[in-house]
């Protein structure tokens, strides 16, 4: 054995190897699928996605119940008796048993309320998938929206530091302005008065940010400090038109999902009507009933007994009079498919003012994109302009510092818009119906640009010859 020797590599297990891998492969999908990952987290927890899915399951089973109704019923019974008897005058005892088991067989020959019934419940059953889906949608967009927010609070963040940034540049230019002889006091203290309006706004962002992170944490389940390298450009808009007005409305009579579970809900109701109705109809069963039965005797007999007893016949059962439960229950069918037929109505108007409400807002943010981006360059050139002009004497440094207010007000205002334009046409979609998993994959490219954040602004030293 050589001691002294290179020692040899350690060998890897294919099968770790291979594991390795596969978790290195998922770690790298889940980074680069990020919002798909956190709708299907956010989806897993959220109640209301649960308590739908728990209604659609025993929608479910209530539809197999129905469809058990048509076939036959078995019972088996099984009894076992014990008797003591004493006869006068004597008053001996005697005592003697009994057994007795019974198999019935019940198969439905004629009940036409089971149809009505099966069709009931099989509408009640698309009326919970609807629910279902209507439920994810909604989580969906609470999701959206609080990414959004979370996003929009952290763009405030980011142009509050860019501005801060300015703002000391600005005041340097001041300060060496004030040495020279060619600027005021005034300047001096204007634009350290910039920068403690600005590093307010800078907390009460900061402090948004974590509001905004927690909403996230609560619907994910764990905090994603990776969204906040995500970020909207203004390379990609919503594409829509003033005139498909028409066609969101039309896809949404046909695919919203609250209006097809009120559809669903009022073909169960008149499925209800038909089946209260046939409370007036005969009904007619096969049975087969077969009886084995011994004892060791009875009050009349001291000899023990066995046999077997096999019956089939037909059970027809024919409703006359109820006191009016039967015309009374059709009335209240009628009158909760009425209901029922009020609530399609209202869902209908509901869905129309959403499409309606979200296709304007999404137009009208992305109209107001466009006009913020030609604002923001020409805000740009006019704060070249003013510092040039200050520089030169021709301007003051209130105006330099009002130019920069502006210009990144106007860059807040156009990050705000663009995430208001894309939230509000997910939220068009999904009144459509056209929200899917797709969406969330082309989204998740739309937020696949880091966001630079500025450094944070190095605290500032009064000028010489100033006390603050």
């Amino acid at each position: 054995m050589n001691r002294g020797g290179p020692r040899a590599a350690p060998r890897w297990p294919f099968r770790r190897i291979c594991a390795a891998g596969l978790l290195l492969a998922r770690a790298f999908a889940c980074q680069a699928q990020l919002l798909p990952a956190l709708q299907d987290e956010a989806l897993f927890r959220d109640p209301a996605v649960a308590g739908a899915l728990a209604q659609a399951q025993a929608a479910a089973e209530r539809v197999h119940q129905a469809e058990a109704a048509f076939g036959p019923t078995a019972a088996l019974t099984l009894g076992k008796t014990e008797t003591r008897y004493w006869e006068a005058p004597a008053f001996v005892l005697r005592r003697f048993d009994g057994k007795q088991a019974a198999l019935q067989i019940n198969q439905p020959l004629f009940r036409t309320a089971l149809r009505p019934a099966l069709d009931a419940t099989r509408a009640q059953l698309q009326q919970a998938e609807a629910q279902l889906s209507q439920a994810r949608g909604e989580a969906t967009v609470r999701l959206l929206e609080a990414v959004f927010d979370l996003l929009k609070a952290r763009d405030t963040l980011v142009f509050a530091r860019a501005q801060r940034l300015a703002a000391e540049e600005q005041l340097a230019s001041a300060r060496r302005s004030f040495k020279v002889g060619t600027a005021t006091v005034i300047d001096v203290r204007e634009a350290e008065a910039k920068i403690d309006t600005v590093d307010a706004q800078a907390l009460a962002a900061q402090a948004d940010i974590d509001l905004k992170h927690q909403l996230v944490t609560e619907l994910v389940g764990r905090p994603v400090p990776e969204l906040l390298a995500r970020g909207l450009t203004g390379e990609r808009l919503p594409q829509l038109v003033a005139a498909g007005i028409a066609e969101w409305l039309a896809d949404a009579q046909l695919g919203n999902p609250q209006l097809a579970a009120a559809r669903r809900a009022l073909e169960a109701a008149e499925a209800e009507i038909d089946k209260a109705r046939q409370g007036h109809a005969p009904t007619a069963d096969l049975t087969y009933n077969y009886t084995m039965s011994s004892d060791s005797g009875t009050v009349t007999s001291l000899f023990p007994r066995r046999g077997d007893i096999s019956q089939v016949g037909v059970n027809v059962n024919i409703p006359l009079f109820a006191s009016g439960a039967t015309a009374s229950r059709v009335r209240e069918t009628q009158a909760l498919r009425d209901k029922v037929q009020s609530d399609v109505d209202a869902a209908r108007r509901t869905v129309q003012v959403a499409v309606r409400q979200n296709f304007t807002t999404a137009l009208s943010s992305v109209g107001l994109v466009r006009g913020l981006e030609t604002a923001v360059h020409s805000l740009e050139a006019a704060l070249q302009a003013n510092r040039r002009g200050y520089e030169v004497g021709m301007k003051v440094n209130a105006d330099v510092l009002e130019s920069q207010s502006k210009l990144f007000e106007s860059r807040r205002d156009l990050s705000k818009v663009r995430y208001d334009a894309w939230l509000s046409y997910y939220r068009l979609k999904s009144f459509a119906g056209r929200l899917s998993g797709s969406d969330m994959d082309e989204l998740d490219q739309l937020l696949a640009h880091e966001v630079p954040v500025p450094p944070r602004g190095r605290g500032r030293d009064p000028a010489p010859g100033l006390s603050r």
